[in-house]
């Protein structure tokens, strides 16, 4: 398993919690800015007007520069070290303290070369959290569905799509550099992470996996840290079958699509679970309006209440939602005048405290 972490301002000090979201810092002062050569090659902000680049030899170039945040996900940054040599970046944030880059290269103020990759953000400290609560531990430089996401202070999952292996967990920052996990999944199962920071959210790891009380193998690499997303999960189905979605995160309706058949002027009920999985939150719902061919009705389930209006509308507040817990939506269908129709309605769930956190369940309607 390999992981690298890309976070925002964080002090060694008070190992405060960081921020992980997707979008450019108010400066660079005290930052560093990675360009895929790796952590030995690097431009670093001194003061709010100048800075040095370090190369992979170790060598120092002085330089001023410009920053400015161009819209909620992009910045420009203009480095110059000499007259008419200066190098134009443009940054576009796409995850917590990284993003893809374009670089224009200056000499005698003539254009010379143009590049494009990745880049990563650091507040120059290598600290680990403070806790781990709302975080998830991934692969780096071949990110895989599998990952540890830790949803509580004390409980988590391995997590791949549709299958998912809760555990508990402690963890402890031994030291400006170094954190521990104990991930236990039974008694006799657990794994032991060592991690090493090299910024506030990437380092190298070690994983010793045990089962049945003895070591069972060992790995190593580099990992990344990243806000976890995955904690408002919508399950969906048929009032009569077994619900599905469980453990499936997308906006598509891939592997949480219920199907239904209505005939004539008849009934069709289906339920739908709005879960949270992560620590205690504030959620809310949306859904699908009718349609040409199907009337749909929406009620919370204790108490039962009439909520099409609103959830069809500007959304409804399901209110406070403790970990492990979910609210009920029942959906109600009925084919509006005779002949043949189809229409595909959806029901999403969104977190209040975790930005970009969301799921959505569909139902496809077929009447004949």
């Amino acid at each position: 398993m390999k992981i690298i972490l890309q976070l925002l301002s964080i002090s060694i000090a008070s190992l405060v919690p960081f921020s992980l979201q997707a979008a450019p810092p108010s400066d660079l002062l005290g930052k560093y800015l990675y360009f895929e050569e790796g952590p030995e090659d690097y431009l670093t902000f001194n003061s709010i007007s100048a800075g040095s680049k370090q190369d992979v030899t170790g060598g120092l170039d002085a330089f001023t520069y410009t920053f400015l945040a161009t819209g909620p996900t992009t910045a420009t940054v203009v480095v110059t070290y000499d007259v008419g040599e200066y190098d134009e970046w443009d940054l576009t944030w796409d995850g917590a303290g990284t993003g893809t880059f374009t670089r224009d290269e200056y000499k005698d103020s003539a254009l010379e070369d143009t590049d494009t990759g990745r880049f990563s953000e650091s507040g120059g400290n290598t600290a680990p959290p403070a806790d781990f609560n709302g975080i998830r531990l991934e692969e780096a430089v071949q990110l895989e569905d599998e990952r540890f996401e830790f949803l509580t202070e004390t409980e988590g999952r391995e997590f791949e799509p549709g299958d998912v292996d809760p555990f508990t967990y402690v963890y402890n920052a031994v030291d400006a550099t170094t954190a521990t996990i104990v991930a236990t999944f039974k008694p006799d199962r657990w794994d032991d992470l060592t991690l090493t920071f090299e910024t506030e959210t990437t380092g190298t790891y070690v994983l010793d996996r045990h089962d049945d009380n003895l070591l069972k193998d060992q790995k190593r690499g580099d990992f990344r840290l990243d806000l976890n997303q995955q904690v408002i999960d919508v399950v969906i189905g048929d009032d009569t079958g077994p619900l599905i979605g469980d453990d499936f995160f997308n906006q598509t309706g891939r592997n949480q699509t219920e199907t239904v058949l209505l005939t004539g002027n008849g009934l069709v009920k289906i339920r739908s679970e709005i879960e949270n999985d992560g620590a205690d939150d504030s959620v809310n719902t949306r859904a699908s309006r009718s349609s040409g061919k199907f009337d749909i009705k929406y009620y919370t389930s204790k108490p039962r209440r009439n909520v099409t209006a609103k959830i069809s509308g500007s959304g409804l507040s399901l209110g406070d939602v403790g970990h492990d817990e979910m609210e009920v939506i029942d959906i109600e269908v009925r084919k509006k005048g005779k002949g043949r129709g189809r229409s595909i309605g959806w029901i999403e769930g969104r977190s209040s405290e975790v930005a970009g956190a969301k799921d959505k369940g569909r139902f496809n309607l077929i009447g004949k």
